[in-house]
C-alpha cells in the first residue's frame, strides 16, 4: 500500500531535503531525516520517504510532496498526522495524509513545479528568513522584467546550475517567469516549470540581479543561453526561495 502527503518546512532549520548519512549513521538534520525519524516512532516500523525533489540547505517548501510505501494494516491517517505534526519540530509540518494508488511516484508524476523567490530592497527584521535583503542598490526594474521572459520556454540551463554530472539532461522548460512588485520594497518571482537543476533558480534570480543592478547590460540572458558570455555572476542566497506547489495529472 502506497500513502502519500504534503509538506512544509523552515528551510533554514535543516540541511536541505535530502537524508545524508556516513556509515549508517545521520550526518546532519535533514528534513527527510527527521520526518523518517517521526514515522518510525508514530507506525512503530522505519519507511522510506520520497520527496518530489530535492531542497537545498536553507531553501523552504510549503508544497512538498512525499510518497512512502506501507506493508502492514491500513492507519488512521488523521491519527498518524497528528503524531507526526507533534513529534517533529515546529518549523516542519504534514498535510492531506492519504492512501494513493501503488504506482503514483512523488518524484516522476509531477508535471510541474512552482516557486517563488522573495528580494526585499531595504532592510528587514521580520521578514529577512524569508527573502533576499540585497540592501538599497538601484534595480531598473523594467529592465528586468522584461528579462524574465528570456527564460520561459524550452532551453538548455547547464550555465544556470551546478551540474550534478549524472548523466540527466540539462534542458527545461520554464511555462512562467514573472515578476511582481509586491509593495515599494519586495519583488517577487513566480517561476514554473516541468523540472529545475540544482541551484537554478538561484542562478537565474542572481543574474536578473546583476542586469538589474547594470552590472550586465539587457540581452545577457541570451548570451549565457547561446553560450556567448564567460563573466562571473551573483548566486541569490537560498532563504529567498520557497517551493510553493508540486503540480500533478490527478
Amino acid at each position: 500500500m502506497r500513502y502519500r502527503f504534503r509538506c512544509e518546512y523552515l528551510g533554514s532549520a535543516f540541511f536541505g531535503w535530502q537524508e545524508q548519512n556516513e556509515a549508517g549513521i545521520t550526518k546532519f538534520i535533514t528534513v527527510q531525516s527527521e520526518l523518517q525519524n517521526a514515522f518510525q516512532i508514530a507506525l512503530r516500523e522505519k519507511v522510506h520517504l520520497v520527496g518530489s525533489g530535492r531542497t537545498d540547505t536553507g531553501v523552504h517548501a510549503r508544497g512538498q510532496c512525499v510518497h512512502f510505501d506501507w506493508d502492514h494494516e491500513p492507519f488512521d491517517v488523521l491519527k498518524v498526522e497528528r503524531s507526526i505534526n507533534g513529534l517533529t519540530k515546529r518549523v516542519i509540518r504534514i498535510r492531506d495524509l492519504e492512501p494513493c494508488a501503488i504506482d503514483f511516484h512523488a518524484r516522476h508524476d509531477a508535471i510541474s513545479r512552482y516557486y517563488q523567490y522573495t528580494i526585499f530592497t531595504r532592510p528587514v527584521a521580520l521578514l529577512r528568513d524569508f527573502g533576499w535583503e540585497c540592501g538599497t542598490v538601484p534595480l531598473d526594474l523594467e529592465v528586468m522584467e522584461e528579462e524574465c521572459q528570456s527564460f520561459v520556454g524550452y532551453h538548455d540551463f547547464i550555465h544556470f546550475c551546478i551540474p550534478r554530472n549524472d548523466g540527466k539532461t540539462t534542458f527545461c522548460d520554464l511555462s512562467e517567469f514573472r515578476m511582481e512588485r509586491v509593495n515599494e520594497y519586495t519583488i517577487r518571482f513566480h517561476i514554473r516549470g516541468n523540472r529545475f537543476l540544482h541551484r537554478q533558480v538561484r542562478a537565474m534570480v542572481g543574474t536578473l540581479f546583476d542586469i538589474g543592478r547594470g552590472r550586465y547590460p539587457k540581452g545577457t540572458i541570451r548570451n549565457i543561453f547561446e553560450n556567448q558570455f564567460k563573466g562571473e555572476r551573483t548566486w541569490a542566497p537560498p532563504q529567498g526561495l520557497v517551493l510553493e506547489d508540486v503540480v500533478y495529472r490527478d
